[in-house]
């Protein structure tokens, strides 16, 4: 399975991004998991999708298309990956992170692959059950 951070599908799925690489390079990700079909999102990863799209100005329209077909992909939380977040959180004191942290451990429940461009998640790879990969 692969799980994408929501940099990656911002880039992938949004026209108002600020780097054309990153861009290429997520929707190339992005549909190697979809003609796998690997890919699964979260709750979190379609709230923070929605909140972004807008914040950069997406039309609504497009928005809610995006969010409408990376819905099928949609896996649905567990209270064991709340507990693994606590978990990792107690470790850690890594409060600021808290978002990475619930994706760190949905990918962990999920046994996915959590890809992201945020170099933040270098601090979390000690930690991961998980295999991160911080895309450049």
């Amino acid at each position: 399975m692969v799980y994408f951070d929501t940099n990656v599908l911002i880039y992938a799925f949004s026209k108002n991004v600020d780097n054309e690489e990153q861009k290429a390079l997520s929707i190339k990700l992005v549909e190697e998991a979809i003609k796998s079909n690997t890919l699964i999102v979260s709750e979190l990863i379609l709230s923070e999708f929605a909140f972004i799209s807008n914040k950069l100005n997406e039309n609504k329209s497009e928005i809610d298309d995006n969010l409408e077909f990376l819905s099928s992909y949609l896996k649905l939380s567990d209270y064991s990956i709340h507990q693994r977040m606590l978990e990792i959180l107690k470790e850690t004191s890594l409060y600021i992170s808290s978002f990475d942290i619930y994706h760190l451990a949905f990918a962990e429940y999920y046994n996915a692959e959590l890809t992201t461009f945020d170099k933040g998640f270098k601090k979390l790879l000690d930690i991961s059950k998980a295999n991160i990969v911080v895309e450049k």
